[in-house]
């Protein structure tokens, strides 16, 4: 008997999980998207035509196997060119799983295991975050926050909350013709800046604070840059601090932005997207101290722990707030007369329908413990300080710029230029014809780096140079994969560069 098509998805995805690439397997195998597209035609066409016919189940499965072959390995131990990376297999279960019950985790009548579940698992990080104090079967009657569709959307909710703690009637009346502010450090999330364009506040709102060197919001800064929005006559609302900065992996000190939040009473909303994570480590979680102290708090558990994408937690530590933020009471779907009416969720969000997210990482919870949990994050914190010690034992032909955490911000450096410091103010420094070969460089063996397929990295102007950034999360990830990386990028520099 033939398996079905569904069984026959079912089994790669599954040899995918347990075998996935690694070593010499190619981290992609790269082709233009011409060649993409003539590779589907003679599969599957990727394009649909006016009467769009059924193929047979040999077609689609050959589309199948193009998917896989030509798509990124994320899961390889040398993808290191994103905040996520190395999905955990018990994650990926359980995405299916939920997906295979295919139910929204807005109201108890339709998701009476996972709104419970919901709240166990906000309860427990709650706990982790220093939000709440109950024991763990104590959990309280409105969970301390909710899922959401990633980290941009969580500060969306976040900054709505802290508009909304100031000015409630704005949801009824619209803008009542303040300027509203918000503060961000420098090297923050842009998701601050596309909030307040959504908000209706406009993206001058946002005023960017200095950071040092390595990308931490300077506590001092951050007082004058209030003092000066006051003088101005606008309303300052809310500070984002940033636990893990995107490029440097930077932490701002949050009790230091705290005090100055509270002595302006401003909202703080920590972005703890990617550095988040460090609080499961008993070594490393002193980073966010003083997150307690926070009014909100975002926490992508797709970073550093491996949830499949998305799994998002925006923790409240007043969660009463939610519901006059965001409800309105929809009489079909939120009858307060009906069983359980108490449990429902999707009136404290912006959401209606909304993925049961919560699934994967309870499961992944389960089955790791938080012993586990916190080794991911020290095995990661491990390879970088690996790599950053291979970076400085390589005689002159890496250079280290910054990063801290999980993070390694580095530059290939031709022969010729040997030794040469990339600290800030060398970079600033640097000869105008030198700084344009360096900048040059990392686009150009990146470039050979994906046609071969043996590794991903990341390269991003810093100080204004370009410079590769390593990224580790994945525990697959050995040394001998930061070796060979680190290899290939000598290879390819030597390449483009002639020598």
């Amino acid at each position: 008997m033939v398996d079905s098509l569904q069984e026959r998805i079912a089994e790669r995805s599954l040899s995918y999980v347990v075998d996935p690439p690694r070593g010499r397997d190619p981290v992609i195998d790269l082709v233009s998207p011409r060649e993409l597209t003539a590779l589907f035609e003679n599969a599957t066409a990727l394009g649909f035509s006016d009467q769009a016919a059924a193929y047979d189940d040999d077609s689609v499965l050959a589309a199948v196997d193009l998917v896989i072959k030509h798509s990124v390995h994320t899961s390889h131990p040398r993808f290191v060119n994103q905040n996520f990376a190395g999905p955990d297999p018990v994650s990926v279960a359980g995405d299916w799983l939920g997906a295979a019950l295919n139910t929204t985790g807005a109201t108890f009548e339709a998701a009476p295991v996972f709104t419970l579940m919901e709240s166990a698992v906000l309860s427990k990080l709650g706990r982790v975050a220093g939000y709440l104090h109950q024991s763990a079967d104590q959990v309280p009657p409105l969970p301390p926050g909710l899922f959401c569709p990633g980290g941009s959307t969580a500060t969306l909710y976040a900054l709505q909350l802290a508009r909304h703690r100031i000015r409630p009637d704005v949801r009824v009346t619209g803008s009542t013709g303040e300027q509203l502010t918000v503060f961000v450090s420098d090297s923050g999330h842009y998701s601050a800046s596309k909030s307040a364009a959504l908000l209706g506040i406009g993206t001058d709102a946002v005023i960017k604070v200095a950071s040092d060197d390595d990308g931490a919001m300077i506590p001092s800064a951050l007082g004058l840059a209030i003092t000066s929005s006051l003088a101005a006559g606008q309303v300052p609302f809310a500070v984002i601090a940033t636990s893990g900065t995107t490029v440097t992996s930077a932490f701002d000190n949050l009790n230091a932005v705290a005090d100055i939040a509270q002595a302006h009473d401003l909202w703080l909303h920590v972005d703890g997207c990617y550095g988040g994570s460090a609080l499961f480590s008993p070594k490393h979680r002193h980073l966010l101290s003083g997150v307690e102290r926070s009014d909100s708090f975002v926490w992508n558990l797709h970073k550093m722990m491996g949830m499949t994408q998305q799994c998002t937690a925006l923790l409240v530590r007043e969660p009463a707030l939610l519901e006059p933020c965001f409800a309105l009471k929809a009489d079909y779907l939120f009858q307060p007369d009906k069983l359980h009416a108490e449990y429902d969720s999707g009136d404290r969000t912006f959401q209606c329908a909304r993925r049961v997210d919560v699934l994967k990482l309870w499961l992944a919870w389960k089955h790791h413990g938080d012993s586990g949990f916190a080794a991911r994050v020290e095995h990661s914190v491990e390879m970088a300080a690996y790599a950053r010690q291979r970076i400085m034992q390589s005689d002159g032909e890496f250079a280290p710029v910054t990063g801290t955490f999980t993070n390694v911000v580095f530059a290939w450096i031709p022969p010729h230029l040997r030794p040469i410091s990339l600290s800030p103010d060398s970079i600033r420094s640097l000869a105008p014809e030198v700084r344009s070969e360096l900048h040059n460089l990392a686009p150009q063996i990146k470039a050979m780096m994906q046609a071969e397929g043996t590794a991903m990295m990341g390269f991003q102007p810093v100080h204004g140079l370009n410079t590769f950034r390593l990224l580790f999360m994945n525990p697959a990830v050995t040394k001998a994969d930061v070796d060979a990386m680190l290899a290939r990028v000598s290879e390819y520099g030597r390449a483009v560069s002639g020598h």
